[in-house]
């Protein structure tokens, strides 16, 4: 939410000349990394996974039962009602000292009463599937494709999330050379990502509009909260406005001396009306 107007005033905390600003990262290279990494594994994972027998399903044309093959094992579990994951291990035993081999079916539906059964296809009798399969084939390919736009919808939007992370840095870095104001936005929450560190969303005024941005800090340094339930915290905005740069405890993106820092943190503590710790 965004700060109260009768929140104190602290434009008298920092010194009056420009001050120089080391943006923090809004989303750092190996969170960048990681994101992706995960992202595009389990896109090629499930592809993996599941691609092969569904490819394989597809190009057969016609199937008998399946002479000489013997299922060694079945499992079939079913998740929220409808989703349900089948392994069917089996081994060929036309082949010579063929290995066992698994068919592996992921699909929304229930696998229904009728035994599994081995089939060959007609066209290639070294082909082989199961009446489960070819019953539940549009099933896999709705669960496939759902799988799959699921996980290029979550890219796409770490791709927009990552052009506007790029975006607000620049802006942050704007306001180098400036000089500063604080002042107090929302701050909406955070979330663990890689590496011991936060990324903080905060809430700021921009002509009259709730707008969003997000920057990275290491875990224990949090923002510079003025309100116990973390609600609220210190910004700085430059001479034109524009996105502000949320504080850190640390005062690590100023370049401030020590003197500085401290005289700071005691106008601040003035403004909140906190005692000094002895």
């Amino acid at each position: 939410m965004p700060p109260n107007p009768a929140t104190p005033d602290f434009s008298g905390a920092l010194p009056d000349r420009p001050i120089a600003v080391r943006p923090p990262w809004t989303i750092g290279p190996l969170s960048a990394i990681s994101l992706f990494s995960m992202l595009f594994a389990l896109l090629a994972g499930a592809l993996w996974w599941l691609g092969p027998d569904l490819a394989r399903d597809w190009r057969i044309d016609g199937v008998v039962e399946a002479a000489g093959a013997r299922i060694e094992q079945t499992r079939c579990r079913t998740r929220l009602a409808l989703i349900t994951v089948c392994d069917v291990g089996f081994v060929d035993e036309r082949g010579a000292q063929a290995p066992p081999r698994t068919l592996w079916y992921f699909f929304i539906d229930r696998v229904g009463e009728e035994r599994i059964a081995l089939l060959r296809s007609k066209s290639d009798t070294a082909v082989i599937t199961t009446n489960l399969g070819m019953d539940k084939f549009y099933h896999r390919v709705l669960a496939l494709a759902l799988i799959v736009g699921g996980l290029l919808f979550c890219i796409t939007l770490s791709i927009q999330l990552l052009r506007q992370g790029m975006m607000t840095r620049r802006a942050l870095a704007g306001l180098s050379g400036q000089r500063l104001l604080p002042v107090v936005v929302g701050v909406e929450g955070s979330i663990p990502i890689a590496h011991k560190r936060r990324r903080w969303t905060y809430i700021y005024d921009a002509a009259g509009k709730e707008e969003r941005a997000f920057v990275e800090l290491a875990v224990g340094n949090d923002p510079l909260f003025v309100t116990p339930d973390g609600k609220q915290a210190l910004a700085l905005r430059g001479e034109g406005g524009g996105v502000p740069l949320l504080l850190d405890s640390k005062l690590g993106s100023l370049d401030l001396s020590e003197a500085e820092k401290e005289a700071f943190f005691a106008a601040c503590r003035k403004a909140l009306g906190v005692e000094p710790v002895a």
